[in-house]
């Protein structure tokens, strides 16, 4: 009985490891141009997820019901698509398609660099600090060099 208690707690030690350890793994920095992520965020500056539209412009993420990101993830994702399916699942596992973005670390990535760049030029709005993007979406940096 205790054996069998040992190594059910064993595995399940094991089993919170490798979840924790690949979602975290998943949100974590992107160092090279192998992969081309959907969503980013800041990792020095943590000010939420943005979108990486096809035309290279950036979209903060919009809570809804003060709690969540994942609606207006999903509206963007169906209105404008993934940017890279590697990875992806569903609109409600958008973090899957996320990487962290550092200066050093993931100025190797393009969309990174791209994005670290807009991210230091943009002025705080009072639109960006509500999460009202409806007078910002057409007026993003087209910082991928892609027309859109």
């Amino acid at each position: 009985m205790k054996m069998q208690f040992r190594t059910n707690l064993s595995l399940f030690v094991l089993v919170l490891v490798l979840f924790f350890g690949i979602s975290s793994a998943q949100a974590g920095p992107c160092r090279n141009n192998n992969w081309q992520p959907t969503f980013v965020h800041d990792l020095e500056n943590e000010d939420g997820p943005w979108y990486v539209t096809p035309g290279g412009q950036f979209i903060k993420l919009r809570i809804v019901n003060n709690r969540d990101w994942v609606p207006h993830a999903c509206e963007l994702i169906n209105r404008s698509g993934v940017r890279n399916r590697r990875g992806y699942t569903t609109c409600r596992q958008y973090t899957r398609i996320q990487c962290g973005c550092g200066r050093g670390v993931s100025m190797g990535n393009r969309t990174c660099a791209n994005f670290l760049r807009f991210h230091n030029r943009r002025q705080p709005t009072e639109a960006y600090r509500t999460g009202n993007q409806s007078n910002n979406q057409s007026s993003g940096l087209n910082l991928l060099g892609v027309s859109p």
